[in-house]
């Protein structure tokens, strides 16, 4: 099913911008470093970029429908999108973490240990927060669909 701009747009701001403030809230505060609104508001634009932009990149919808059925799960139910929101999740997670850091330390290999100090726990918060908002994101963007075809 191709999706329309609407679509693609309710989807990534429902799902992408929690993400992108958690991650950008969570990560410093577990670093204990403080961050100003401005440095704040310019990673959570990054983080924001980064996780459309993974969006694009990589076939997430596919990924989320095949791997639950690699374990014999049903993805439209509770535990297929459970097991499909594991390499999603880490998928943005290592992407958004990575670059993210990198943008903020500045200096190799110090932004990579930055990163796997704060993985784990951003992992768990994040992976909690789009089983949360992926099925708003979902009953937004195809409720707008099934009112325009009703039309």
């Amino acid at each position: 099913m191709e999706l329309r701009k609407e679509q693609i747009i309710i989807l990534n701001v429902v799902n992408n911008l929690p993400l992108a403030i958690a991650i950008t809230t969570v990560a410093p505060a577990l670093a204990n470093i403080k961050i100003g609104l401005a440095g704040w508001l310019i990673n959570v634009a990054i983080a924001f970029f980064v996780a459309c932009l993974v969006n694009f990149v990589f076939p997430i919808p596919q990924i989320a429908e095949r791997f639950p059925r690699i374990f014999h799960l049903d993805p439209k139910k509770f535990s297929g999108r459970l097991v499909a929101n594991l390499p999603i999740n880490l998928l943005f997670v290592l992407t958004i973490g990575l670059i993210s850091n990198l943008y903020n330390v500045r200096a190799f290999p110090d932004f990579v240990f930055a990163f796997l100090a704060t993985f784990l726990p951003i992992y768990v918060i994040t992976f909690v927060l789009s089983m949360i908002t992926n099925p708003i994101a979902q009953k937004l963007a195809f409720r707008e669909l099934d009112s325009s075809e009703a039309k």
